[in-house]
């Protein structure tokens, strides 16, 4: 199992790919997520002596939309990804399904989809490349693949493993699923993970429930009660979740996706939590 990382904002701003790469490299991460199969990216990569763990799968909100001409330009842009992922080297994808219109109901979006992703999936499997869904509910969870329940329907349609999940706990812990009995059911489908976390906040569960806030302010990266946070620093125990994996068989990168307030907006400040989530993370592989 490998320590990686998706490049936060800053850092993706204002540092050149080989820089960061090197200070990733000297800090002790295995390997980093890119935007795209891009040869000069992958081959920056390589150099720094890292691997790339996940590349970005596009037009995703495409296949979930109902008109068929935009379902059919996403399925050849993702037709066209995996290919260029598989030629690069590269054999894990990431994406999430989140419909352009975020008014669109989870059952349209699942139709839509099963018309439409299976012949991204299977040119996948064609070409030796794994794709992990990441349940990120969006802004008004109206994402497939973050519970159990849409998950379930979706394995029914893609049953072969080139589909699986991006295991990120943070967001699990966000909508109240559990995440340990979550990685028990889907150990089998991990294909990527995501070292990120939740902050739970009690009183502001009370003072706001479940929903955001009517004249208070929320913190970057979270809402009322929640917000996400670095490994260590929330409510996620990763010695489970680490070990599980193990014994699970997952010998993948677990890619630390910095979304916190406290060390976001800066690359001083995106190193120090990057930095601060590995020594976390590591003291469990």
């Amino acid at each position: 199992m490998t320590i990686g990382l998706r490049i936060p904002g800053a850092c993706g701003k204002e540092l050149s790919l080989a820089d960061f790469a090197a200070w990733c490299k000297g800090e002790g991460f295995g390997s980093i997520d890119l935007g795209s199969a891009d040869a000069e990216r992958v081959k920056t990569v390589k150099d720094a002596g890292l691997f790339v763990g996940t590349v970005d799968l596009p037009g995703t909100g495409g296949l979930l939309s109902p008109e068929e001409d935009e379902r059919k330009k996403a399925v050849e842009a993702g037709v066209a990804a995996v290919n260029a992922m598989a030629d690069a080297g590269c054999t894990r994808a990431f994406c999430v399904f989140f419909p352009r219109n975020g008014a669109q109901s989870r059952r349209e979006s699942f139709e839509n989809w099963k018309a439409s992703f299976p012949t991204v999936a299977d040119e996948a499997k064609k070409r030796g490349v794994r794709i992990a869904v990441e349940g990120w509910p969006g802004p008004n969870n109206s994402a497939l693949g973050v519970t159990p329940e849409t998950l379930r329907a979706m394995f029914e349609v893609v049953s072969h493993d080139s589909f699986g999940i991006n295991y990120d706990p943070s967001h699990l812990v966000r909508v109240g699923v559990d995440y340990r009995r979550f990685l028990d059911e889907f150990i089998g489908r991990v294909v990527h993970a995501h070292g990120k976390d939740t902050a739970l906040d009690a009183e502001g569960l009370y003072r706001y429930g479940n929903v955001s806030p009517t004249f208070d302010g929320t913190p970057g990266f979270g809402d009322g009660h929640w917000r996400y946070s670095i490994p260590g620093e929330g409510s996620v125990d990763w010695s489970h979740v680490l070990a599980r994996l193990h014994r699970g068989g997952f010998d993948g990168t677990v890619a630390i996706e910095l979304e916190d307030f406290r060390y976001n907006g800066s690359v001083e400040g995106e190193k120090r939590g990057l930095s601060r989530a590995r020594q976390h993370l590591a003291q469990f592989i």
